[in-house]
Protein backbone atom coordinates (compact mmCIF):
# COMPACT_ATOMS: atom_id res chain seq x y z
CA UNK A 1 0.00 0.00 0.00
CA UNK A 2 2.80 2.41 0.86
CA UNK A 3 4.62 1.47 -2.35
CA UNK A 4 1.55 2.40 -4.40
CA UNK A 5 1.31 5.79 -2.67
CA UNK A 6 4.98 6.55 -3.32
CA UNK A 7 4.63 5.42 -6.93
CA UNK A 8 1.56 7.66 -7.42
CA UNK A 9 3.25 10.68 -5.87
CA UNK A 10 6.36 10.08 -7.99
CA UNK A 11 4.25 9.89 -11.14
CA UNK A 12 2.41 13.10 -10.28
CA UNK A 13 5.68 14.93 -9.59
CA UNK A 14 7.25 13.63 -12.81
CA UNK A 15 4.23 14.70 -14.89
CA UNK A 16 4.33 18.13 -13.24
CA UNK A 17 8.03 18.57 -14.09
CA UNK A 18 7.47 17.44 -17.70
CA UNK A 19 4.56 19.85 -18.06
CA UNK A 20 6.66 22.73 -16.68
CA UNK A 21 9.50 21.87 -19.07
CA UNK A 22 7.14 21.72 -22.06
CA UNK A 23 5.53 25.00 -21.03
CA UNK A 24 8.92 26.70 -20.83
CA UNK A 25 9.98 25.25 -24.18
CA UNK A 26 6.88 26.13 -26.16
CA UNK A 27 4.86 28.63 -24.12
CA UNK A 28 7.58 30.70 -22.52
CA UNK A 29 8.48 32.66 -25.66
CA UNK A 30 5.07 34.25 -26.03
CA UNK A 31 4.94 35.01 -22.32
CA UNK A 32 8.36 36.71 -22.42
CA UNK A 33 7.40 38.83 -25.41
CA UNK A 34 4.14 39.83 -23.70
CA UNK A 35 6.10 40.87 -20.61
CA UNK A 36 8.42 42.97 -22.74
CA UNK A 37 5.49 44.67 -24.45
CA UNK A 38 3.79 45.50 -21.15
CA UNK A 39 7.00 46.86 -19.67
CA UNK A 40 7.56 49.04 -22.74
CA UNK A 41 4.00 50.34 -22.68
CA UNK A 42 4.14 51.04 -18.94
CA UNK A 43 7.37 53.00 -19.44
CA UNK A 44 5.79 54.96 -22.27
CA UNK A 45 2.69 55.68 -20.18
CA UNK A 46 4.78 56.82 -17.23
CA UNK A 47 6.66 59.31 -19.42
CA UNK A 48 3.55 60.48 -21.23
CA UNK A 49 1.28 60.93 -18.23
CA UNK A 50 3.55 63.15 -16.15
CA UNK A 51 1.40 66.23 -15.62
CA UNK A 52 -1.16 65.46 -18.32
CA UNK A 53 -4.83 65.07 -17.45
CA UNK A 54 -6.09 61.48 -17.63
CA UNK A 55 -7.70 60.68 -20.95
CA UNK A 56 -10.18 57.86 -21.57
CA UNK A 57 -8.43 54.83 -23.00
CA UNK A 58 -11.09 54.05 -25.58
CA UNK A 59 -12.91 56.94 -27.21
CA UNK A 60 -15.12 54.60 -29.25
CA UNK A 61 -17.18 53.60 -26.23
CA UNK A 62 -20.75 54.80 -26.10
CA UNK A 63 -22.63 56.50 -23.30
CA UNK A 64 -23.70 54.55 -20.25
CA UNK A 65 -27.47 54.24 -20.06
CA UNK A 66 -29.04 53.29 -16.76
CA UNK A 67 -32.40 51.60 -17.18
CA UNK A 68 -35.05 50.08 -15.03
CA UNK A 69 -37.14 47.09 -15.91
CA UNK A 70 -40.82 47.85 -16.35
CA UNK A 71 -43.37 45.35 -15.10
CA UNK A 72 -46.19 44.73 -17.55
Amino acid sequence: MLAGLIRTLGTIIMVWFVFRWLDRMFGGKSRRSAQRQTSKSSDANADHSSGASPQPKDTKLGDYIDFEEVEE
